[in-house]
């Protein structure tokens, strides 16, 4: 297995929003699961193991080169502020040559069972670019009818997984109900998903339309198309629920260390000659 770079994890806010444009339809998608019925973003599906998802990159293109990236967080005993946690499994990237990763395979874990909750896809396209209108097609072809449709040239088209609650919806300018999604950087990397949407839920666009445990948001499949031609394309196929449950998981899992060690610490003192 190559082995990437270790990631350590932190805590910011950076992920922008798209702009909102009002809902066409709902979706008709299925829950997530890895099942050959829920989406899928170059052969990779929610749900997914580590092994099927490299499986799946490896038959998608054959000249993707697989490099697992491991996580590890910082913690302290109280006295020793330079411990850290196994390494686990954060995502795996795949690249073509020199290029910048092409996907991104974010997994649940490292407690439970490590699963695919995320997928980030960012592809160039130099030559023969399809004009937005067959992009669209194409995707509406595979998808079904979007969610929601922002922009003139379908800049961004976004699908929702049925079932569970849309937490990527707000109000717009008109106050209506609109598809608004993350834009750029994974929401993996770029923020804490439960902190990004908590406090978007305290604010006015968003209050009362999110659901009281962010544990339950639905998936969601969004495809940001840049230009007319598309001579490149964002998109991203994430689990928020799912993300958010990984999320807590590695705070207690973190949580239950430190108070390990701090016992442990504790347990070593010793008290000088009096």
């Amino acid at each position: 297995m190559n082995r990437g770079f270790v990631w350590r994890c932190s805590v910011s806010i950076g992920a922008a929003l798209a702009c909102l444009t009002p809902v066409l339809a709902q979706a008709q998608t299925p829950a997530q699961t890895a099942s050959a019925s829920s989406p899928e973003m170059a052969g990779i599906r929610l749900g997914m193991t580590e092994a099927e998802a490299r499986a799946a990159i490896r038959a998608f293109d054959p000249a993707l080169r697989i490099t697992a990236v491991m996580g590890v967080f910082d913690y302290s005993d109280g006295v020793n502020h330079t411990l850290k946690t196994p390494e686990f499994l954060d995502r795996l990237e795949a690249v073509k040559g020199n290029q910048l990763p092409t996907l991104k395979v974010y997994f649940s874990g490292p407690v439970g069972d490590v699963r695919v909750i995320g997928v980030h896809r960012t592809e160039i396209l130099a030559s023969n670019p399809p004009t937005a209108a067959q992009f669209a097609q194409s995707l509406i072809n595979q998808y079904g009818r979007p969610a929601g449709v922002n922009g003139s040239n379908n800049a961004h088209i976004v699908w929702e997984s049925a079932g569970r609650p849309s937490c990527i919806r707000a109000r717009n300018h008109a106050n209506q109900v609109a598809i608004s999604v993350s834009s750029g950087t994974s929401l993996m990397e770029s923020s804490a998903v439960e902190q990004f949407y908590t406090k978007r839920g305290s604010e006015i666009t968003a209050r009362g339309l999110l659901p009281a445990d962010l544990a339950q948001c639905g998936a969601y499949v969004d495809y940001n198309l840049i230009g007319d031609p598309v001579r490149q394309f964002v998109a991203e196929l994430n689990d928020l629920g799912a993300m958010v449950a990984a999320e807590r998981s590695r705070t207690a899992w973190v949580r239950q260390l430190q108070e390990a060690a701090t016992r442990a610490r504790q347990g070593r003192g010793q008290v000088p000659r009096l």
